[in-house]
């Protein structure tokens, strides 16, 4: 194995491999023959859900702010509206309203919406490469810049609105299972030697434009086990230089793994498993991702497909992955 350990990664990156103005990274490498060799892998038609629910109370990772989901109409609070003073254009059943009972609606027709507020790195979801920022001049893959593309709204390069339609080869790389363990200890960091034994574990070959979600065993919506486990850089840069990843997912709300003291796999640094990832080599982080069922049925290898809505300019986005057999 390659010396994944030494700290040349902070001072090499891919910036300018598919040109100075790109926003796509690593997904560049996904082509029309690629995505057909991984629907290819489509042998019996089972379909594995990825992603987490939604909901108030919900875990999140403490750097983002909560989640609310507020009723925004229903029908017996339109009609309520009968007593209020607002134009009919917002109390729909008042005298001239669109459901005015006098007029046209004979079917006595009704609406539920919603407001939501919350992050968008909620549940299962993809970051985005303007997520996180590095330096002084806080810059992000490519070498985009916060002071030119960072505005009111939202950083207005890489945003997620730029990650495309998802289809690729898949691999599961079920660590638990590798350790013999449903779970992973807490604070268990998993490496990149880690990687390559679960790999021949289960008989998979790693290679060049795979999607790779590797599996704590982390258990929602309780997530109280394999409590910060997760990945260090040299499993990254085992995945990425060596096997040629174009994403990387785990099940945990943040894929970095840290110790017990709160540290992480690089000495002083915060998200070191980011700074490598989104900023240094275009790879995008996968989080969340619900791999349990995939680690019972030992389907390691799938076709993976992933669509995140197009939200301009979003730092990451809600996603709904699924597997593929």
């Amino acid at each position: 194995m390659a010396n994944y350990y030494d700290d040349s990664w902070l001072t090499t990156n891919r910036w300018g491999k598919w040109g100075k103005d790109d926003e796509v990274g690593a997904m560049n490498e996904m082509t029309d023959a690629t995505k057909l060799a991984a629907l290819s892998l489509i042998k019996k038609g089972k379909v594995y859900d990825l992603e987490t629910e939604r909901f108030k109370g919900m875990p999140i990772w403490g750097g983002h702010c909560g989640f609310d989901m507020m009723s925004y109409a229903s029908p017996r609070g339109r009609r309520n509206m009968l007593e209020s003073h607002l134009d009919s254009e917002f109390s729909w059943y008042a005298p001239g309203g669109m459901c005015d009972p006098a007029g046209a609606d004979f079917f006595k027709m009704g609406l539920n919406t919603e407001i939501m507020v919350a992050p968008l790195h909620l549940g299962t979801h993809i970051d985005a490469f303007c997520h996180w920022t590095t330096g002084e001049d806080d810059h992000w893959y490519n070498g985009f810049t916060g002071d030119k593309y960072c505005t009111n709204f939202g950083p207005v390069r890489c945003d997620a609105s730029k990650i495309p339609p998802i289809v690729t080869r898949g691999v599961l790389l079920d660590i638990a299972g590798y350790k013999g363990l449903d779970v992973l200890p807490d604070n268990y960091i998993i490496t990149a030697e880690d990687a390559e034994g679960c790999a021949k574990w289960e008989g998979v070959e790693l290679k060049p434009g795979d999607s790779v979600l590797l599996r704590t065993g982390q258990k929602w919506p309780a997530c109280n086990t394999a409590v910060n486990a997760g990945l260090s850089v040299n499993v990254c840069r085992y995945l990425v230089e060596g096997c040629g990843a174009i994403l990387v997912a785990d099940d945990q709300a943040s894929v970095e793994g840290f110790n017990a003291d709160g540290s992480s796999s690089w000495p002083n640094h915060p998200q070191p498993v980011h700074h490598y990832l989104l900023i240094q080599n275009g790879v995008h982080i996968l989080e969340f991702a619900q791999l349990d069922e995939l680690a019972a049925d030992k389907a390691y290898e799938f076709c993976f497909i992933c669509l995140p809505s197009k939200v301009y300019p979003a730092t990451g986005m809600f996603c709904r992955p699924i597997a593929i057999v």
